[in-house]
């Protein structure tokens, strides 16, 4: 339903409501884990993997792929981390 506003010449103009504009929604937007998220889901019941096990393999380069930020903060694609994932996975079955 419109409203009912003034006019320039004195008069009445029916007018419509401003409806707010929807922004898209991004389905290519990366989720970017922290390292302490990724430490914590990596680790087990009696805490997060460490820190110098996570040194480790990004020395060996056997860790999953980062993204170091300008400020040297690092991130983790969840892309990325359950592709790594997928390639240590095997099956038992499998020779």
């Amino acid at each position: 339903m419109g409203t009912i506003s003034p006019s320039a010449g004195g008069g009445r103009r029916l007018t419509k409501p401003i409806q707010p504009t929807k922004q898209p929604t991004r389905t290519d937007q990366r989720i970017l884990l922290t390292l302490d998220q990724v430490l914590a889901e990596l680790g087990g019941p009696d805490g997060p993997l460490p820190r110098s096990t996570w040194h480790d393999w990004q020395t060996k380069g056997t860790g999953p792929k980062v993204i170091k930020l300008p400020n040297g903060q690092i991130r983790v694609a969840r892309d990325d981390l359950n592709t790594w994932l997928d390639g240590l996975t095997r099956d038992p079955g499998a020779r």
